[in-house]
């Protein structure tokens, strides 16, 4: 008869396993986050969320309801007062100054006023996505590898602006700026892509070709895209989920696969605070899952 005992190393060696296989479903983790500004004001408030591998997520809140703070605790621009973020298999809080380096260079990002430098041409500012993977500084379009100037245009051709490469970035439109920083961002090679109100600043036209964009790239190159939004048609039209905050909290997650009319016409009154009860899951669903759901074992305590 085998006499074996579970020894305090097989128990870390099965906890790290789950932990691997956990990483491998869920890019991004947030377990128990709280983030705690001072003076009363918290950014977030326990949030648990679990962002799937591969998957179009839309954060949809009111001003102030903690969208970007979020998304900065993701790329480690925040830390948090108390929880864990795991992205791509690591903790954001744990991996230090060089590998924070690291992570980021994974870590995609598009933000609503585009960042662009309006003086240099729409090649140099695409090719300066690169320049966490360069040595030294580049003081001009020639001063970049011609294998990263052949990329930058290649990422231009992708999204349809090829021909404006020598053209001044002040010079486009401002859809155009956005597909410029599209552009930018793909040039780190992402797994994940942070986007923060990428088309606030642009008429609904322009906004929704950058989603349409948006969506064709996440699908082409399976990233997973986690991005702010306030316009609840556009999040529904783009995400594979909504998850709805408000106050620093997750008051909503459901999966935009077979939305209704009705269904949609509640979400912005849930995370605006206005008929919760109507918009919101019914106690016994409370218990239960959503769709790409936030309960990770993570999450959940199991591997504690």
């Amino acid at each position: 008869m085998s006499n074996h005992h579970t020894t305090p190393g097989d128990h870390r060696a099965k906890t790290t396993e789950l932990q691997r296989e956990i990483d491998d479903i869920y890019a991004v983790q947030l377990d128990h986050v709280t983030k705690d500004f001072g003076g009363g004001v918290l950014g977030l408030d326990d949030v648990n969320l679990g962002f799937r591998t591969g998957r179009v997520t839309v954060l949809l809140g009111l001003s102030g309801s903690g969208k970007s703070t979020l998304l900065r605790h993701i790329n480690g621009l925040h830390a948090p007062t108390s929880g864990t973020v795991r992205v791509l298999g690591q903790d954001v809080n744990s991996v230090g100054k060089r590998g924070l380096r690291e992570l980021r260079r994974n870590i995609g990002v598009i933000f609503q006023s585009f960042n662009l430098v309006g003086p240099m041409s729409v090649l140099e500012n695409v090719c300066a996505g690169q320049l966490g993977s360069l040595k030294g500084p580049r003081i001009s379009l020639m001063m970049y590898p011609k294998s990263v100037r052949r990329e930058a245009i290649e990422k231009l051709d992708r999204v349809g602006l090829a021909d404006r490469a020598y053209q001044r970035a002040d010079t486009l439109s401002g859809g155009q700026q956005q597909r410029v920083a599209i552009a930018r961002a793909l040039m780190q090679r992402p797994t994940v892509l942070l986007a923060d109100e990428p088309v606030a600043s642009l008429d609904p036209v322009s906004a929704l070709d950058v989603i349409n964009l948006l969506r064709q790239i996440a699908e082409e190159d399976n990233l997973t895209v986690i991005a702010s939004l306030h316009q609840v048609q556009l999040a529904i039209e783009f995400a594979d989920r909504i998850i709805g905050l408000r106050g620093g909290q997750a008051v909503l997650d459901r999966s935009t696969a077979g939305l209704s009319a009705e269904e949609a016409s509640t979400i912005y009154s849930s995370v605006s605070g206005m008929d919760l009860a109507e918009a919101g899951p019914s106690p016994a669903a409370k218990d239960q899952p959503a769709a790409g759901s936030v309960r990770t074992p993570l999450s959940s305590g199991l591997t504690r």
